[in-house]
């Protein structure tokens, strides 16, 4: 290319390369995953919208004349995912932890509750469309919302001696 072009010529062939390779190689691109909202410095992915707009589809599958249209549902699901981002961000923040033990003694005490084991709980799951890691996020998230709003209730209450004094009488 040297001897037979001059400079400018090869940047133009260049420049022309790579003008006729982008729209070529823009087009073979697909986009891996959307974003439907930011919450602070976190996300929430489309993925996990439909995940969750399809969870609560398959708990209203004999029911469906009880949701709202699909829009309206969507857009309710989005707003509830994004109170628990900003709800469990906080709790993080303000130091509250969830160990995997909570999660295990909150799953066998769902099991019991409705009469099942915890494999009978994980195969119900499974047959409702939802992963067993789904449901332990989710109620990992639940715990943790629940213990800081404990937090929180009681560092706003306080009792007076006097008060104590009259329950004592």
């Amino acid at each position: 290319l040297r001897r037979h072009f001059p400079m400018k010529t090869r940047i133009a062939f260049l420049c022309a390369a790579l003008l006729l390779a982008g729209p070529i190689q823009a087009q073979s691109v697909q986009p891996i995953e959307r974003i439907a909202a930011v919450v602070d410095e976190d996300v929430i992915l489309q993925s996990e919208l439909d995940r969750a707009v399809a969870n609560i589809l398959a708990q209203y599958a004999n029911r469906q004349n009880q949701l709202p249209p699909r829009q309206v549902l969507e857009r309710q699901v989005l707003e509830r995912l994004i109170l628990v981002k900003l709800q469990t961000s906080r709790a993080s923040e303000t130091g509250v932890r969830v160990s995997d033990q909570d999660v295990d003694q909150a799953i066998a005490a769902i099991a019991q509750q409705n009469n099942l084991s915890p494999d009978q709980l994980r195969q119900q799951l499974a047959r409702d469309g939802m992963s067993i890691d789904d449901f332990r996020n989710s109620l990992r998230d639940e715990i943790l919302i629940q213990r800081m709003r404990q937090r929180f209730a009681q560092s706003r209450i306080s009792v007076s001696d006097a008060e104590v004094d009259a329950a004592m009488e």
